[in-house]
């Protein structure tokens, strides 16, 4: 690419430079904002809503999203098992969207989950923000 002296712009003149991608590059917008991990939300939230439109609950829950605490376990493993890319969701990502799609307060959720469930999410808290080592917790359950 030439730049041009008086505008410092670059321009195609046809000659291509190439680039050799050795590590996976995020897009980063100008206000520092992480586009893949958006693009990853948008994502979450659209395929709950399809799982939403197709599921027992749609018909009962359309209206008044209001869930009694006896469904809500049961309303999150459904979602958990129907959504797709479950590889590149973390549990913490299924977690807080489910919760935030269906109006579930985070703490109701988590009580009502089984213990498989929680350790999943703490095993994640901790290994990106080292949760036990800050709190001195040798053993979960």
């Amino acid at each position: 690419m030439k730049e041009d002296k008086i505008f410092n712009n670059r321009f195609n003149t046809g000659d291509l430079e190439y680039e050799v991608f050795g590590a996976i590059k995020l897009a980063i917008d100008g206000e520092g904002n992480d586009i893949y991990e958006e693009y990853i939300e948008n994502r979450i939230q659209e395929d709950i809503y399809q799982i939403f439109l197709h599921s027992p609950y749609h018909e009962e829950y359309l209206k008044n999203r209001k869930v009694s605490k006896n469904a809500v376990a049961e309303i999150y493993y459904y979602f958990d098992d129907r959504l797709p890319g479950r590889e590149d969701i973390s549990a913490i990502n299924r977690f807080t969207n489910i919760a935030e799609f269906m109006g579930i307060p985070y703490e109701v959720l988590y009580q009502e989950l089984a213990p498989t469930y929680k350790e999943k999410i703490l095993r994640e808290l901790d290994s990106k923000y080292h949760v036990f080592k800050k709190k001195r917790i040798k053993r979960l359950f």
